[in-house]
């Protein structure tokens, strides 16, 4: 089993805890139920129900603009990585957490370990980025799904899990 670290930025996890997909069955209109059971048939997680599912929660990181089109880029050309939309996200170290947790959230924010015994994907979450031209946000996110830094100087590198994941210690 592999150890990772996240933030509980909505402060919502405890040690022990398994996050695990979602089957949401709720969507008005029905016309929006089933495209949602069309796009995503294995249930979403809670960054899915976040940026696709709620209305006017959008975060405070990136638009949900940008997580379309990393989505439908994904889809296209990397059908075998799993969606932002089903995973959980987590960092490699307990230092890059910490730097997480400065740069995006409250220094009051948990850092909590999570275990998975599943596969993940680490992409430059620094490419998520719709202030560019439309050619180089398709740029960005061919990069991320590929694994590459981009032709960007700065990184931070996040940790998609496929879930199901325990939380484990609160660390931080």
């Amino acid at each position: 089993m592999k150890k990772f670290y996240t933030v509980d930025r909505l402060g919502t996890l405890s040690s022990g805890a398994l996050i695990d997909v979602t089957k949401y069955d709720d969507v008005n209109p029905e016309v929006l139920q089933s495209h949602v059971d069309e796009l995503f048939p294995h249930e979403v997680s809670a960054h899915g129900e976040n940026y696709l599912l709620k209305n006017g929660s959008h975060g405070g990181i990136f638009s949900s603009a940008i997580e379309l089109l990393f989505e439908y880029v994904r889809r296209a050309h990397f059908p075998d990585v799993k969606s932002r939309f089903e995973c959980f996200f987590a960092c490699e170290s307990i230092e890059e957490a910490m730097a997480f947790r400065d740069k995006f959230g409250q220094p009051s924010n948990r850092i909590f370990e999570v275990f998975s015994e599943k596969s993940y994907f680490k992409g430059n979450m620094v490419l998520l980025d719709n202030n560019q031209t439309l050619l180089v946000c398709s740029y960005f996110a061919d990069e991320y799904w590929k694994g590459n830094r981009g032709s960007i100087s700065e990184s931070f590198w996040e940790i998609l899990l496929e879930l199901p994941v325990t939380i484990g210690e609160q660390v931080g």
